[in-house]
């Protein structure tokens, strides 16, 4: 589940043009563009702290999710049964 941080207004009309997004568990979070460009940040969560390991920037985050999408689809053709790629019972291919 996403959580709303911030939403950024323009002055001229009052639409949005940037959200900022971070996920319940605080793994995630991003700044998204209405424009489509994105910059995810990748945290390590524990006890002691919340650590950034990754930034992702893109300005296609639609072709991103899909590209993996596909990526999921192929590791669940390859590795199957068993693994962490397994389909569950209801699961889209």
């Amino acid at each position: 589940m996403w959580i709303v941080k911030t939403e950024h207004k323009r002055d001229e009309d009052g639409g949005t043009v940037a959200l900022e997004l971070e996920t319940e568990d605080k793994r995630l979070d991003v700044n998204v563009r209405w424009d489509g460009c994105a910059e995810i940040h990748v945290y390590s969560v524990t006890e002691e702290n919340r650590e950034l390991r990754d930034t992702f920037h893109t300005c296609d985050l639609k072709g991103m999710i899909e590209e993996l999408q596909n990526l999921d689809a192929i590791c669940q053709d390859f590795f199957g049964e068993g693994s962490y790629w397994e389909r569950k019972e209801g699961e889209e291919e």
